[in-house]
């Protein structure tokens, strides 16, 4: 497994763990708050039974428990059952059949029993109101306070696994992206290294001629000369994708005269006596380009004008899926784009920081074309 896969793994793991971890923090504490205003609620209810019960008087205690049993009976509507009794008369009894009573000491007693299976928030209180005993049990539900916390618990859950494959497919294609270019200069820079290596220990091996030697010395100054040539575009990668780009006004006939003394074979053709631009990156460019023509095509012509630049080969056309794929923007390997060059997209970051458009045309009976626009549109 590559090393950049790898690093994949590592941070969208932990990045996992991180969403999971937060969400279940967040969920547990709305549901903390949520418990604690449900128990504050039922406390509430709980002691405006308590004191229904304590306004009884013993002498019209059965008449006036009438209320009180109504205010249970309503309250049962709602999923809470009450118990009250004042001095061991039990005015209302709303109590579920399955708990038994429990001997409460003075004060509220609050905890969460299982009843028939379900969750009850269950308040116990006892009380002396003057030579009253008044005591009080009051259970309510969780049905409906749970299912509420499920359902939250499985949209965080829901909204995390999404969160997480969206951000993990992002993570993935900004990574591979960032690393193909690497791949690609590594991939360059080996063949110039191995030239060099090479050619060097060809000399070593002495009783040589000088021809042979000078043959191998040229070589290595070529392959060196290669070396520079990628490590350049490496640094230019860097300044363009960091944005630190200088412009200048650039006088572009002498740029096409220094390209036309790089590659003396290539028609050039100026209309256009200034641009505005990075010299340096405007001139990698064209250089890539052009090289790229000068490897395709024994005819290359480039031409200037208002309108932009072009760069023309008559050499093969490129494959229709790969023209297509290059003008939508997509980054490919150097082994898809064969004699063309990687250089595209490097050519492409170039024009797209400068605020240009470079697109292509090919066809076998017109030959290769890269259209650098530099005007804002043309149509």
């Amino acid at each position: 497994m590559q090393l950049w896969k790898k690093n994949f793994l590592v941070i969208y793991g932990i990045f996992l763990v991180v969403v999971n971890a937060g969400l279940f923090l967040l969920d547990n504490y709305i549901s903390k708050n949520e418990a604690s205003q449900w128990i504050d609620q039922a406390k509430n209810s709980e002691r405006s039974i308590y004191y229904l019960a304590a306004g009884l008087k013993e002498e019209e205690i059965s008449r006036m428990s009438m209320n009180l049993n109504e205010a249970a009976e309503r309250y049962e509507e709602s999923g809470v059952h009450i118990r009250a009794s004042v001095n061991g008369y039990v005015a209302a009894d709303h109590f579920p059949e399955e708990q038994t009573p429990e001997e409460v000491l003075e004060g509220p007693l609050i905890e969460v029993r299982r009843m028939g299976g379900e969750r009850w928030l269950v308040i116990q209180e006892a009380g002396r109101e003057g030579e009253d005993l008044i005591v009080v049990e009051y259970a309510q539900e969780l049905e409906d306070l749970s299912r509420i916390q499920t359902t939250r618990m499985w949209i965080f859950c829901g909204a995390g696994l999404v969160f997480s494959g969206i951000m993990g497919l992002f993570l993935y294609y900004t990574m591979r992206r960032i690393n193909r270019p690497v791949n690609q200069i590594a991939h360059e820079l080996r063949t110039p290294l191995t030239g060099i290596r090479g050619y060097a220990e060809y000399l070593m091996m002495g009783k040589l001629s000088e021809e042979d030697r000078f043959f191998a010395a040229s070589q290595i100054v070529e392959s060196a000369k290669h070396l520079e040539d990628v490590t350049e575009k490496l640094l230019i990668m860097g300044n363009v994708r960091e944005g630190a780009i200088r412009i200048e006004r650039i006088d572009i006939r002498q740029m096409l005269l220094k390209l036309k003394e790089k590659y003396p074979d290539i028609e050039t053709d100026c209309r256009l006596e200034f641009l505005n631009g990075d010299k340096a990156l405007v001139f990698c460019l064209l250089d890539n380009l052009t090289a790229n023509a000068v490897r395709v095509g024994n005819k290359v012509r480039i031409a200037a004008s208002e309108e932009g630049i072009r760069v023309w080969n008559n050499g093969e056309p490129m494959d229709e899926k790969i023209l297509k794929d290059i003008n939508r923007g997509q980054e490919l390997p150097a082994s898809r784009m064969g004699k063309h060059g990687y250089g595209i997209q490097v050519c492409r970051e170039i024009a797209r920081a400068h605020g240009w458009k470079l697109r292509f045309r090919s066809s076998k009976g017109e030959g290769t074309e890269a259209f650098c626009q530099i005007t804002p549109d043309i149509n």
